[in-house]
This record gives structure tokens, C-alpha cells and sequence, in this order.
């Protein structure tokens, strides 16, 4: 394993063209010797003063290097204290500065969610056992960087000590290369490099998702400055500023769409029950914090509502899977502030086409968008989009395991059936639109947390499609995840609001954060609950999220 060290020296002979070798860590576990892409400055002259030079600090990243992509040989490279014009690290945002937020990050199937900053600082100082809960084995992780990234660090830590363990690797292959090393793996890494296969920890509870957090209670961040001869600097700036090539940060929280995805909701027997002997809202009181942050949030609501649907009878009797929900539970799904409803579910014909229709009045009363279902096929199939925070998302689902009356016809209601043809030409037309496309599936119910090999290839499928992720809406026990090369796939969240307590599984249950920044999924934040009193999922224990996230990461081949 190649450790490497004075990184600053390494850096400036980059800038200066020198061939200086890095070790990458290939997905096959290996290492091959590969030479530093070196950075382009400025080959498209630009009316700038000829004379106007510049010196890039050593810890500038190379993204904010590509904001001055309009401006490159206009501005050839000098030595720092020669350049007129200087593009440094500063302690804190000037005039003329941009801020750049970094995020420490674990391979997906990590348990740990938090990292503490003094943790961090002993590790630096050579304490690799510091960060030992990061690494269920046991083994210290080591910190894999880009190069500019350590850079940066050492300004900011000073110098790390020569036990740290520290890897440097190219940018584009930090991802790969914590999970090649996983478990014993970690990283900084710019916000907006953030990956879907990466897990954000949070920094002594602090997130970066949180739209409220503080910059300058937190610890990882860099403010970059232009700075030199005033007239020259401000000139530079104008020009990257008209051109829209110098934006204030890389966390533009006003480019972040915060959306919820949850599993079955059946508002029936002994939720209902609980429902009625507590309160409407009872169900939500302790999901209601992680879902306060979200811009949308998703559930499958399987059963329709019907304004002659009985007193419900908490028993499972006979006829206890023909279901329906009274009028006055909408409630529920106004306090979670669902806005997104999906409607794949094999149960939403159980009291008839009327009351579907019902339901779906109910919905278009409330400006509640439906996808996966609808009033005739042609309805049900369609995709459901939402502009939120200058991102594009698109829902679109179906229902392959039926049952046939399920199933919306040209002339009455009910779920969409999986039409093959038609999802691999609406989905490619949504992602010609720029979408972001989240396809979720009905598919048959297998109480396993490990998604046998015929759900693994059908949710694979519509990845091959082009969808960004697939979501398995279906299950009631929760199901492992998987990732393709552009996909994020749940197999199985779980139920949401159901009496299914017989069984652990059935009462285990996720719901999940996704994060949209800038036109691509960026992260996922985990949600896992456990079902109480027939109605009411409540936060795991740290044990108990221990022990679920350890099963699931195992049933996905992790």
C-alpha cells in the first residue's frame, strides 16, 4: 500500500507539468501505477489584460479549477508572489470568494451514521484506533483523499502525523476505492462529488442535508478567494460571474430536493382500530421529525377510501384481505404532508371501481399527484412529475404481480400493469427531458430480506431502461439494496402503516431520504422503524438498528 506523504510538493510539481506518479486503486482489489491528469487552465482567450497572471493555490480543487474554463490562456500561470492575480484558500469568504463544503463519507453498508470531529483530530495526530467504530472488524480505516483535498486538510490540521494512515487517489476514483477497501475505508470529499453508493456521516450530529445548518459551526469547510492586484481581480471576477461560471458554493441548498419514499400504507383492521381508539394521527407521531425536512413525500396507500367502508374489526377475520379505508383517515396522510401517492398496490380495487374513483377525487381535491394507477390505463400508466429546487424528478410504476381485476382497463380504474414497451420508451423519453426517473414496482411478495434472483432481474431491467432508481413498493418485510452502474435500487422498504406484528420482519421497516442536488440523485439517509401497537412505526434503538442494517447489508450480498 502506497502512503503518501508532502503532498504540497507533489501538487506543485503537477502544476509545473512534472510527471509524478500516483498509485489508483483499481475495482479488482489491485493497484496500477497511472500519471495525474494535469489541469488545463484557460485555453479560450477572453478579453482580459494579456499581462494578467495567475498562481492556483496547490489546495484548489480541481472542479472550482473548471470555473475558469471561459477564461483559460488568457491567464497564463506564474509563481505566487509574480501573479497578479491569486486563487487561494482563505480563512474565511471574501469579496470574492466561493465556499466549498466537504462531507465525510463510508461505503454504503456502513452501520455507523456519525462521526465525532475529535475522533478525527486524534486520527490525524496518528490515533488510527480513533475512528475504529467505523470498521465493525475492528481494523483502523484509512483515509483515502484526493490530492487536493489533503492539501487543504493539512492547512487546515497542520501537518498529519506519519502514523495516519492516508491514501491518496485519484478524484474520480474515491468512490471505487473505499469499496474495494471496505469496510476499513473513509474520505472527505467535496459536497457535490457526493456519490449514492457513498454513506454521509454526520459530523458530531450536525448534517450537511439540513438546510438550517451553520457553516461556521461546521468543520469541513474551505472558503477559496481571488485575491492580488484589486482592478485585475475585479475584472476576472466580472467576467467569470457573467459567464455564470463562479457560483458562491458547492452546497447551494436551493439546488437540494429532499424527497421520501415509503413503503405500503393500508389504512385497515387493526391500524385502523388504532386509529379510531387514540387518535386519526396516531400512527405518525414518531415519524413526523424525519419527514419534517421533506420537500416530497411518498407512500403506497394500496387501499382506497369509501365513504360507506364499515367500523374497522381489528381481528383477522375470513374476509380480512378485502380492504377498504374511511374517509376521516385521509387526516393521516395530510399530517405526514404526503404529496406524492402511489397507487400500484394489488388491493385498490377491494370495495369496487367507485371507491377508487372516490379516492382518486380525493386526491386531485387535495392536489395530492397519483402515479402507478389511475382512473383507465391510460391514466394509471402515466409518469408523475415535480419540478422542486431547480431538479426534475418523474415517478412512474406498475403492478406486474396483479391480481388481474387490480389492473386499470380503458374504461375503469385501477393500478397500471407492467407494459414493458411502453415503460422503456417513457422512460427514455423522461430522461431526453433531463429527468431524474424513479420507476416503482408492485412485484410479488416475498417475506425474505435477500430479493430472489427473478425480482433481482426484473428491478434490473428497468435500470437497463434508464432509470436512476428502482423502488420495490411491494414488500412488507423490508428488502436488501442494490446498485448498478447508474442505478440505486431498494428491493423492499417495508410497510409504512400496517398491522402486520406477528412477525419481526413484517414490523421492521425503512423509510428513505433521497437527496437531489443539481440534477442527480447525490445520497440516501436511512430511516428504519419498528411497528408498534399495530399501527405505529417509532425509530429503531442503536441496537436495534445495528442488528436490522447488519441482516440487510449481509441479504445484499455486502
Amino acid at each position: 500500500m502506497c502512503i503518501v506523504r508532502h503532498v504540497a510538493i507533489l501538487i506543485r510539481s503537477l502544476l509545473v507539468g512534472c510527471a509524478v506518479v500516483l498509485m489508483v486503486v483499481t475495482t479488482s482489489g489491485t493497484t496500477r501505477a497511472q500519471p495525474p491528469a494535469t489541469p488545463t487552465l484557460f485555453p479560450t482567450p477572453l478579453p482580459l489584460p494579456p499581462t494578467t497572471s495567475v498562481w492556483v493555490a496547490p489546495s484548489i480543487p480541481r472542479d472550482v479549477l473548471r470555473l475558469f474554463e471561459p477564461l483559460r490562456t488568457s491567464l497564463p500561470l506564474a509563481g505566487e508572489q509574480s501573479a497578479e492575480v491569486q486563487l487561494v484558500s482563505a480563512p474565511s469568504s471574501g469579496l470574492y470568494g466561493t465556499t466549498w463544503v466537504y462531507v465525510p463519507v463510508v461505503p454504503f453498508p456502513t452501520v455507523a451514521d456519525n462521526i465525532q470531529l475529535s475522533d478525527v483530530l486524534r486520527y490525524w495526530q496518528g490515533d488510527a484506533s480513533a475512528l475504529g467504530y467505523l470498521n465493525p472488524r475492528g481494523k483502523a480505516p484509512i483515509l483515502y483523499l484526493a490530492d487536493t483535498t489533503l492539501v487543504w486538510l493539512q492547512a487546515l490540521l497542520g501537518a498529519p502525523a506519519a502514523a495516519a494512515p492516508i491514501m491518496v487517489v485519484p478524484e474520480d476514483g474515491l468512490a471505487s476505492a473505499l469499496w474495494v477497501n471496505r469496510p476499513a475505508a473513509w474520505s472527505i470529499l467535496p459536497f457535490d462529488r457526493l456519490d449514492p453508493a457513498l454513506k454521509v456521516l454526520t459530523v458530531d450530529g450536525r448534517s450537511v442535508f439540513d438546510r438550517s445548518l451553520r457553516l461556521d459551526q461546521y468543520p469541513f469547510v474551505q472558503y477559496i478567494t481571488l485575491t492580488g492586484n484589486a482592478d485585475k481581480v475585479n475584472t476576472v471576477v466580472q467576467v467569470l460571474q457573467a459567464d455564470g461560471h463562479w457560483p458562491p458554493t458547492n452546497r447551494d441548498v436551493n439546488k437540494m430536493t429532499i424527497a421520501v419514499m415509503t413503503g405500503v400504507t393500508a389504512l385497515v383492521r387493526a391500524t385502523a382500530f388504532a386509529m379510531e381508539t387514540n387518535s386519526i394521527n396516531f400512527p405518525a407521531q414518531d415519524l413526523l421529525p424525519f419527514l419534517a425536512d421533506a420537500d416530497i413525500v411518498h407512500t403506497s396507500n394500496e387501499v382506497s377510501f369509501s365513504p360507506n367502508c364499515p367500523y374497522p374489526n381489528p381481528a383477522y377475520q375470513a374476509d380480512g384481505l378485502v380492504f377498504c379505508s374511511r374517509d376521516t383517515y385521509f387526516d393521516l396522510l395530510k399530517t405526514i404532508h404526503l404529496n406524492v401517492v402511489e397507487l400500484t398496490g394489488n388491493h385498490v380495487l377491494d370495495w369496487g371501481t367507485a371507491a377508487m374513483t372516490h379516492t382518486l377525487d380525493i386526491y386531485d381535491a387535495n392536489k395530492i399527484a397519483y402515479f402507478g394507477g389511475g382512473r383507465n390505463t391510460e391514466d394509471a400508466r402515466k409518469s408523475m412529475e415535480i419540478d422542486d429546487h431547480g431538479n426534475s424528478i418523474a415517478f412512474i410504476g406498475c403492478n406486474p404481480a396483479g391480481p388481474l381485476y387490480a389492473w386499470a382497463t380503458a374504461e375503469a380504474p385501477g393500478s397500471a400493469a407492467c407494459d414493458d414497451d411502453f415503460m422503456r420508451a417513457e422512460i427514455a423519453r423522461l430522461k431526453m427531458q433531463g429527468k431524474i426517473v424513479i420507476v416503482t414496482l408492485q412485484y410479488e411478495e416475498y417475506y425474505t430480506y435477500t430479493p430472489p434472483p427473478d425480482q433481482v432481474e426484473f428491478f434490473k431491467k428497468y435500470t437497463d431502461f434508464g432509470a436512476d432508481l428502482v423502488m420495490g413498493s411491494q414488500a412488507h418485510q423490508p428488502q436488501g439494496f442494490g446498485f448498478t452502474e447508474k442505478a440505486f435500487i431498494h428491493y423492499g422498504i417495508g410497510n409504512l402503516f400496517f398491522d402486520q406484528m406477528a412477525d419481526l420482519g413484517t414490523r421492521q421497516m425503512f423509510a428513505d431520504k433521497l437527496i437531489f442536488y443539481n440534477g442527480r440523485h447525490l445520497s440516501t439517509v436511512l430511516f428504519t422503524g419498528l411497528i408498534e401497537d399495530y399501527a405505529r412505526p417509532r425509530p429503531m434503538t442503536a441496537q436495534e438498528r445495528t442488528d436490522f442494517l447488519t441482516t440487510i447489508f449481509q441479504a445484499s450480498g455486502w
